[in-house]
């Protein structure tokens, strides 16, 4: 019975020491990521999309490649980091700021410049995965997942 014990104290010591391990270079990949460029305001759509945003404007998207660049790295579990600007009809910005570690993905909700908007600091959020939803017959969205708060973030998938 001892000799049990003994081995499961040891199973449970090495299952820990790797989720530290594991913990610990997710956080270095956090802190040692580029930071997103500063936003120039009034942040419209002609300034995010020269600062790299990915911007959706009236169903359209801008900078389409630095998305589809950002999903292969999800898809490979390989860190990666993207801030997506939509713009409301009446012209408002709604900036979320997406990274993923290879595991998560942390992203930020910032309606601060929408004239509509919660005029709050930015929202954190952290989720498992991304996947596409269905609207109606012709329309395709990328959707948050597995996210611990309700997600606000959808952008057309053409």
């Amino acid at each position: 019975m001892g000799k049990y014990v003994l081995m499961l104290f040891i199973a449970a010591a090495l299952i820990t020491g790797c989720s530290s391990n594991d913990k610990q270079q997710t956080l270095e990949v956090r802190e040692n990521r580029t930071p997103f460029p500063p936003i120039i305001e009034p942040h419209n759509p002609e300034q995010a999309e020269e600062s790299g945003d990915v911007v959706v404007l009236m169903g359209e998207m801008r900078n389409r490649d630095k998305w589809k660049t950002f999903m292969q790295n999800v898809k490979k579990h390989q860190p990666d980091q993207v801030r997506v600007t939509r713009y409301t009809i009446e012209g408002g910005p709604i900036i979320h700021e997406l990274v993923y570690d290879g595991e998560l993905i942390q992203t930020t909700y910032d309606d601060t410049r929408d004239m509509y908007g919660s005029r709050q600091n930015k929202t954190p959020n952290t989720c498992t995965g991304i996947g596409k939803m269905k609207d109606e017959p012709s329309r395709t969205f990328y959707i948050l997942t597995g996210c611990e708060q309700e997600s606000r973030f959808s952008i057309p998938s053409k």
